[in-house]
């Protein structure tokens, strides 16, 4: 009798802490500084660097940042802002192949020095197509979080990336709250 209400206690008390393991999810803690760069070329990393500073975030912008010119792994969080523009491809004198290599590498080089990825649309739907589609597939096996824009992602395709990978999503309705959003993963 003894040996069955003990067991029974323990399967209570393993049971009882599943679910309390269930309901509690860590909350992503992201460190500065920050390399933060454009993912195609659209001028929403340029508007990031307009709403961190309204946080005092810690932060290097660089639109053409890459693996030949920065050790990533002196920052602790890089954040992609996707935006493919064919005017700032036109500009930058890259294709859509080259900057999908160069945003790439980035991340792969972050995965490999341990600095969290975050993927950021910004300018919502506006800079959602097939260009920029693909820099988001591309940079999906890579992301620790997406700050998206909320009406990029109607159709739920950011949604589907984060809930895949078990990653978290925070989405925003204007430019200005995204301050909000890096205010809470950056404990400001």
């Amino acid at each position: 009798m003894k040996r069955l209400l003990i067991t029974a206690l323990l399967i209570v008390s393993f049971a009882l802490l599943g679910f309390a393991a269930e309901g509690t999810e860590e909350q992503l803690i992201l460190e500065e500084p920050v390399a933060v760069t454009s993912a195609g070329q659209s001028p929403g990393a340029l508007q990031f660097t307009v709403v961190a500073k309204m946080i005092k975030l810690e932060y290097t912008f660089e639109k053409l940042l890459s693996v030949e010119t920065v050790d990533i792994s002196q920052f602790k969080t890089l954040v992609l802002v996707v935006g493919a523009s064919g005017k700032g491809l036109g500009a930058a004198n890259i294709d859509i192949e080259a900057e999908i290599r160069r945003v790439k590498s980035l991340a792969e080089a972050a995965e490999e020095s341990g600095v969290k990825v975050v993927i950021c649309n910004l300018e919502g739907e506006s800079r959602r197509g097939p260009s920029s589609d693909r820099i988001v597939t591309e940079l999906a096996p890579f992301a620790d979080a997406y700050f998206v824009k909320s009406d990029a992602d109607l159709d739920g395709f950011f949604t589907s990336f984060s809930e895949e990978a078990g990653v978290p999503l925070a989405t925003f309705e204007k430019t200005i709250d995204l301050k909000d959003v890096l205010a809470e993963y950056f404990g400001k």
